[in-house]
């Protein structure tokens, strides 16, 4: 403690920097356009960039929580919103000739990073298999067979079952200390779908 306390300052400052955009000019980091507010909470680079570039940095981490600059401070968003769609199926980067959208275009995706609402495509091909089948082929874990709108990945579910082991946490602890982590102010409820039944959990 006694080496720490005289870097306490630097501590702060770093702390501090980091609520803010730093360093870092309102040009994207990847393309230099000077519009690029967008700045991901997950991603280990702190850069800033356009919309166009944080979905594609994107495609293949479709759970992070991604914050906009505005008004001197950033703003909670969803890459939902930013226009990343999931496309599930067996399609090798190829795009799936008929895509259909989750019910209501609606569908929740429970993750260690939070509970994401996301835009998500089920593939309709003649050949395709049933929904939740192409869900478990993404380590996604549907709420139900039947129609699923909410799934939970396996990585979350393998986190609860290490917690509910070493820790005794219940899932209701488990599930709403996710729930803080995706928005801690309680103004916006969480929704999540079970049974076929939209459920607002506040």
């Amino acid at each position: 403690m006694c080496l720490w306390v005289p870097e306490r300052p630097h501590y702060l400052d770093e702390l501090i920097r980091l609520e803010g955009c730093g360093r870092a000019h309102h040009a994207c980091h990847a393309c230099g356009d000077s519009d690029a507010p967008y700045r991901c909470e997950d991603c280990f680079l702190v850069n800033l960039f356009c919309s166009s570039c944080i979905i594609t940095l994107h495609q293949n981490v479709l759970l992070h929580q991604v914050k906009r600059w505005q008004d001197g401070y950033f703003h909670s968003t969803t890459l939902k919103q930013l226009g990343l769609r999931i496309q599930l199926g067996d399609h090798t980067e190829q795009l799936c000739r008929n895509p259909k959208p989750a019910r209501d275009n609606d569908y929740v995706i429970i993750d260690v990073h939070g509970i994401h609402e996301v835009a998500l495509n089920f593939c309709d091909c003649a050949n395709a298999p049933s929904h939740y089948r192409q869900l478990l082929r993404r380590r996604l874990f549907p709420a139900t067979s039947t129609d699923p709108r909410t799934a939970a990945t396996f990585a979350v579910l393998e986190h609860f079952h290490l917690l509910s082991f070493e820790s005794k946490v219940s899932a209701y602890e488990f599930y709403h200390s996710l729930a803080c982590r995706s928005d801690n102010t309680g103004i916006v409820p969480i929704k999540v779908s079970s049974l076929n039944q939209s459920v607002r959990l506040t």
